[in-house]
């Protein structure tokens, strides 16, 4: 791979990739010139990734996962996606381009920089390409790429066929579900299961208020207001009162107008009354009496969690964070709502705990078995799949361990698979599949099952593809293209690296 790209770096997908080189030297050098060695977890040339960094890393992947699940990740899911590993890989990557770029000895102005980043897909506004670094490149490589842009031109052709021609395939289905009853759990399992998914099953932590609320409507009728502060309100909001063109007369909109200014004046003598009754409680310490004395009713909440919030206060921004942060018999400062004004007191609090085994056992026995029922599904499946690569069928191999042999019939690959569904797994194995090559590399997991494919036929469908679609899929295709090479070419790096003994991890990712 890196021969191959020393040997075609004219080509476009090279130039982006070494314009990514580029933009994370120039960008990323600063922030690894100043790493501690004491707080090293990999070195790359001399180059330390701290733990802080990891750590940053790890938890903008969480956050990131976390808003695509929709605030549902869970531990199991957490430790189905990586996360540990994917930043550090990340690091190690942008550490590995740094060290590429200084290889490559591009060293480019910073008009050179904005003008290369307005040319990539992500920053290009007007499809401008900075010339003078294209050179350079070309001049450092010293070669021409028309052999390669020849089999790139097959491939692109390859993949317009693949828009036009259907494809039938046969699969088998493991499903963990199915595994379940296999799975047998001691005590000790489901103790250690508990305790490394405690996250999963932790009660949250809760508080109790009790609170003293200020309505404004309460002060409403000590509020006056002059007819002269109505008109100079109108004359001030014309916009306000203006429909179709022509501003609507005062005695229309004058009663609104009066409401609009009491409110705002008994809110400002609400937060007065509460501003009072905060510093005197707090100095004092009598929230009970001080209610008791200015006839205040004390109202109160169950205990509640971050996520169910009492109905009073869900609207109130960062209400959350604000009563959670008070210790057990604290006084909160004024906190303002549309309708007036709270004071609160933390009656009670109870911390966060993960529960006894015994209290959750059924649940922890549920997601145990689920979880070892996908893990032998997954097992199987992957010793059904080498034995596919050795020449079984997977008819034959379906009748012997009883599995249902499905076929999708016909359907464009670049469509969701019939009974299959979509993901970019099997959207890349349909790719592959051919009459030579019957079976994927690997096993597609989807929709909670594992799947082996075998290839059947292909037959041309009645679509046609139109001079425009033909450069949009030109498009995806080459973007496809680009990121397999960028992915190839990060790993066959990193190998490199790491025999050479240039690259080294220092902790183990589980221990991160």
């Amino acid at each position: 791979m890196l021969e191959l790209m020393r040997k075609h770096a004219r080509n476009w997908i090279m130039k982006v990739l070494l314009a990514i080189i580029i933009i994370v030297f120039i960008f990323y050098f600063g922030s690894m010139s100043g790493r501690q060695k004491a707080d090293a977890i990999a070195t790359v040339d001399g180059k330390i990734i701290t733990y802080r960094e990891y750590e940053k890393e790890y938890r903008d992947l969480i956050d990131l996962y976390n808003r695509r699940s929709g605030g549902r990740l869970t531990e199991d899911m957490l430790k189905t996606l990586n996360l540990k590993q994917q930043a550090l890989d990340k690091l190690v990557y942008q550490a590995i381009l740094m060290k590429k770029a200084q290889d490559l000895k591009v060293k480019v102005t910073d008009e050179e920089i904005r003008g290369f980043i307005s040319s990539l897909p992500a920053f290009q506004r007007n499809g401008v390409f900075d010339d003078r670094l294209y050179q350079q490149m070309l001049r450092y490589n010293k070669i021409t790429p028309e052999d390669f842009e020849n089999e790139q031109r097959k491939s692109v052709n390859n993949f317009y066929d693949a828009q036009t021609e259907k494809i039938n395939v046969a699969f088998v289905r493991l499903r963990g579900l199915d595994f379940e009853g296999k799975v047998q759990a001691s005590t000790s399992d489901l103790e250690k299961y508990l305790k490394e998914h405690s996250g999963d099953f932790r009660s949250p932590e809760q508080i109790q208020v009790k609170y003293l609320f200020f309505a404004a409507r309460d002060f409403t009728a000590k509020v006056t207001v002059p007819e002269e502060e109505i008109a100079d309100f109108y004359n001030s909001h014309k916009q306000q009162w203006t429909k179709a063109g022509k501003m609507l007369p005062l005695s229309s909109v004058r009663d609104e107008i009066v409401a609009e200014l009491k409110h705002s004046r008994a809110m400002r003598l609400a937060y007065e009354e509460a501003k009072k009754a905060r510093d005197t409680i707090y100095q004092q310490e009598n929230f009970d009496a001080y209610a008791a004395t200015h006839r205040l009713p004390v109202a109160g909440t169950d205990l509640f969690t971050v996520k169910n919030l009492p109905e009073a206060f869900r609207q109130i921004p960062d209400f959350a964070k604000t009563v959670f942060s008070l210790q057990k018999d604290e006084i909160s400062n004024v906190i303002a709502s549309e309708k007036g004004y709270y004071l609160l007191k933390a009656a009670a609090k109870k911390a966060a705990y993960t529960p006894e085994l015994k209290v959750v056992e059924k649940e922890v026995r549920q997601r145990y078995a689920a979880q070892e029922g996908s893990r032998l599904a997954k097992q199987e499946a992957d010793v059904l799949l080498a034995r596919l690569k050795k020449g079984d069928k997977l008819q034959i191999i379906g009748k012997e361990k009883n599995l249902k042999l499905e076929e999708t019939g016909f359907f464009l690959p670049t469509t969701p698979a019939p009974k299959i569904g979509t993901s970019s797994l099997i959207m890349k194995a349909l790719f592959q599949l051919s009459a030579k090559k019957p079976y994927g590399e690997e096993v597609i997991f989807i929709n909670g099952d594992y799947l082996l494919i075998e290839f059947r036929e292909r037959a041309q469908s009645d679509r046609q593809i139109q001079p425009g679609q033909r450069e949009q899929l030109k498009k995806v295709y080459l973007d496809l293209k680009r990121n397999e090479v960028i992915q190839s070419w990060m790993e066959e790096s990193k190998s490199a690296l790491t025999k050479e003994g240039r690259l080294k991890i220092s902790k183990d990712v589980k221990d991160l």
